[in-house]
């Protein structure tokens, strides 16, 4: 499976969770996943972990070192994992955004957000230009 949604930070200077906490915090998450360290310098992200659920897909949920964090599962672990990541980052000056690998829409992350606020919170780029409507963020 290729990658399905991002969780992405869109203002240049804000920064989520480095490789170490992302994997510190993916164990507590699910408990027996497999973790793995990248080396950025022959790779372009620095940390994965593969989840196993029982009765469901499995699916990879990559870290990258340029503040994105990417999904490879259905629509529903991955809105999950977007709603977890959100969790991870409280501080609601802090934009993250859950988008497909396309760019073809996007959620706003907001603080205590649900998968399924996620899912009915999307945007569809077609009808809502994100860099009319977002200028600043893509300056």
């Amino acid at each position: 499976m290729g990658v399905s949604f991002m969780v992405i930070t869109v203002v240049p200077d804000q920064h989520m969770l480095d490789a170490d906490a992302f994997l510190r915090q993916a164990r507590r998450k699910w408990p027996g996943c497999r973790t793995f360290e990248n080396d950025p310098a022959a790779e372009i992200s620095d940390a994965e972990v593969d989840v196993n659920p029982a009765g469901a897909p499995s699916f990879t949920v990559t870290h990258f070192p340029n503040d994105m964090i990417s999904v490879d599962g259905i629509p529903d672990q991955s809105a999950e994992v977007a709603a977890w990541v959100r969790s991870l980052h409280p501080d609601p000056g802090l934009v993250l955004w859950y988008v497909d690998e396309g760019f073809n829409g996007h959620t706003v992350l907001f603080p205590g957000i649900t998968a399924g606020q996620i899912a009915s919170g999307w945007v569809d780029h077609g009808e809502h230009d994100p860099f009319e409507e977002y200028p600043d963020y893509f300056t």
